[in-house]
């Protein structure tokens, strides 16, 4: 039980109200990284593991030719990994302008503390708006306005870099002076409320 991410996956799906369809990447992307990052905190993956897993599948998300944005185009990279890449973004931000003290994690559970869970059907607006207000910064509204309607391709060598991963091969290296570096690893610390 501790090896496989399907249940976690699935739990994840829970915690989010029903929307339209052609939405359907904030809940997959929403599973695809919350599952892995809950299980870092609960010690039974390594942040190595997720951050190696990350590199390998994130471009797998990333725009390709005819994309519409995360809204209008539903291929299965768009949808699991694209969804995934708004995700790790929109947790970058908030801890940005949060100084490190909040995250998305934050954010989802004021989704819930607001009665939106998988037997609600909530549009995608009031979603990221009450996850917004949770936090105190429009991060999800913004993101979504921009990466929702049209194809956005983040620089994710950049992004790696300013986190302070390098891939060596299959494998990961942490640079915890790169600028990014707290923000990385309070993406995967135990997180209580």
């Amino acid at each position: 039980m501790r090896r496989d991410w399907v249940m976690v996956h699935e739990m994840v799906h829970t915690a989010l109200p029903d929307m339209p369809d052609r939405y359907a990447w904030l809940s997959e992307g929403l599973a695809v990284y919350v599952e892995p990052v809950a299980r870092v905190q609960a010690g039974d993956l390594t942040a190595r593991e997720i951050w190696q897993a990350m590199m390998r599948d994130m471009p797998k998300g990333l725009p390709q030719a005819g994309d519409q944005g995360l809204d209008n185009t539903g291929t299965w990279g768009r949808k699991y990994w694209g969804g995934a890449m708004f995700c790790l973004l929109a947790d970058i931000e908030i801890r940005k302008r949060t100084n490190n003290r909040l995250g998305l994690q934050d954010a989802m559970r004021g989704v819930l503390a607001a009665g939106g869970n998988h037997e609600q059907d909530w549009p995608i607006e009031r979603i990221l708006a009450t996850a917004d207000k949770a936090v105190g910064v429009d991060v999800l509204t913004r993101l979504h306005d921009e990466m929702g309607p049209k194809p956005i391709t983040p620089d994710l060598a950049a992004l790696w870099r300013d986190l302070g991963l390098k891939r060596i091969g299959e494998d990961a290296e942490f640079d915890d002076a790169a600028p990014l570096a707290a923000i990385r690893k309070a993406i995967t610390a135990p997180h209580f409320q």
